[in-house]
C-alpha cells in the first residue's frame, strides 16, 4: 500500500505520547519523555554518533559555506525574483520560498497547521539518516509489514537503511517508513521503539525551530477519522525541505527518480514508481515528496532550480489528489515568470 490508498492505522494510545491525554504509569509521560530523550538525543547527536553534519537551521538563514559547497551561491541582488501576486490555486495553504534570497515569494495560509500525510516521511528519513550509518541492516517486522495492508514488503526481509529510506520517499510505502522508525528507535532506549523514534522526530523539529510540526507516527497515516498522523504548516514544511536540501541533499536525490527497485539482502527486489506524477514537468527538480490521506487531502512539496543556481521550494497542503499537481505547476510557472521580471 502506498499513500494514495484510503487507510487508517489503529494506534494504541498506550504506546503513543499524546499531549491531550493525562499521564499514567503505563505511559511514558510527555514531559518526562521530552526531558529524558532530549538529553539522550543531544548526547547522541553531539557526542556519540556525531551526525554527518552539525549545521543547524538557525533563524531560517542558509549557511553561505553550505550554499557554496552545493553550487547554490549566487548574486542575490542581480537575480532577485518578484513576488507572486496573481495565481489561483485549489490548496488550502501554500508557501513559495526563495532559498538564496531568504524570502517568501508567495503565501496562502502559510502558518496554518494542517495534516501532512506522507510528507511526514521527510522527517522520518532525516532522523534515520542522522542517527545510523547508511549500510545498517534493518528487518521488516510483522507489525511493519502490516502497515502496508497487503503491500509487497514482507516480514523477515532485510534491507540497508539508506535503500529503505529512499524507497519510502519514492514509493511512500508505509512499511518502509515504519521499519526505519522501529529499527532506529531500538537504539534510543527500552521503551516502545516506534514511540521513541517519533519523540526523536518531534525533538528534531524543535531543534530546527519548526514549531508547527507535530508527529504522531512515522508514516503520516491518519490515526482515526478525526486525528491526523502528523501536522504542520506549509511554511515549516518548506523550511524542513530547505534544511535537508542544504545539509543532506543526498536524501532528496532519489526523490527525482521516476522508477526504482529495492533489493533485499537475498537479492530479491521490489519495484515502485514515484508518487509524484509531474516529475518530468518541473524543470531542474531537486527533490519532492507527496502526501495524501482522507484528512490531509493532497499535499506536495518540491525543490527546484529556477535558474542561475536559484533553488526555490514550493509547498501546497490541503489540495486534492489531482489538484496538488496542478497547484504546484501553476506556482512553478509563476516563479519562472517572476524570474524573468526581477526586482
Amino acid at each position: 500500500m502506498n499513500e494514495d490508498e484510503h487507510f487508517i492505522i489503529d494506534t494504541n494510545d498506550e504506546q503513543l505520547p499524546d499531549k491531550d491525554l493525562p499521564s499514567s504509569d503505563s505511559r511514558f509521560p510527555v514531559r518526562r519523555q521530552l526531558l529524558i530523550i532530549g538529553v539522550f538525543m543531544f548526547l547522541l547527536f553531539a557526542g556519540f554518533t556525531i551526525p554527518k553534519t552539525l549545521a543547524l537551521f538557525q533563524n531560517n538563514a542558509p549557511d553561505t559555506d553550505i550554499l557554496a559547497s552545493t553550487n547554490l551561491a549566487v548574486d542575490t541582488a542581480e537575480y532577485s525574483p518578484k513576488k507572486i501576486t496573481d495565481v489561483n490555486i485549489y490548496a488550502d495553504a501554500a508557501f513559495v520560498w526563495d532559498v538564496v534570497g531568504q524570502r517568501a515569494l508567495y503565501q496562502k495560509n502559510a502558518d496554518e497547521a494542517l495534516p501532512l500525510a506522507s510528507i511526514t516521511k521527510l522527517m522520518t528519513a532525516l532522523v534515520a539518516y542522522e542517527l545510523v550509518e547508511d549500510d545498517t541492516p534493518v528487518t521488516i517486522s510483522k507489525t511493519a509489514a502490516a502497515q502496508q495492508s497487503g503491500g509487497s514488503l514482507t516480514e523477515g526481509e532485510v534491507f540497508e537503511v539508506k535503500d529503505l529510506a529512499d524507497f519510502a520517499l519514492i514509493s511512500s510505502y508505509n512499511s518502509a517508513a515504519y521499519t526505519l522508525a522501529s529499527a532506529v528507535g531500538e537504539l534510543l532506549g527500552d521503551e516502545d521503539a516506534v514511540t521513541l523514534f517519533v519523540a526523536a522526530m518531534n525533538i528534531r523539529a524543535e531543534e530546527l525551530n519548526l514549531t508547527t510540526l507535530e508527529y504522531i507516527n512515522p508514516t503520516g497515516l491518519d490515526v482515526s477519522a478525526t486525528k491526523a498522523g502528523a501536522l504542520g504548516s506549509a511554511r515549516d514544511t518548506a523550511f524542513l525541505m530547505e534544511y535537508i536540501l542544504l545539509n543532506h541533499p543526498e536524501i532528496l536525490t532519489p526523490t527525482v527518480t521516476e522508477y526504482t527497485r529495492l533489493y533485499n539482502q537475498s537479492g530479491d527486489f521490489h519495484e515502485a514508481h514515484n508518487t509524484n506524477d509531474i516529475l518530468t514537468d518541473i524543470p531542474n527538480l531537486l527533490g519532492s515528496k507527496t502526501g495524501f490521506t482522507d484528512l490531509a487531502g493532497g499535499n506536495l512539496t518540491i525543490a527546484f532550480d529556477a535558474g542561475y543556481n536559484r533553488p526555490i521550494i514550493v509547498t501546497v497542503l490541503g489540495s486534492s489528489r489531482n489538484e496538488r499537481f496542478s497547484d504546484i505547476k501553476k506556482l512553478v510557472a509563476a516563479v519562472e515568470e517572476a524570474m524573468s521580471n526581477k526586482e
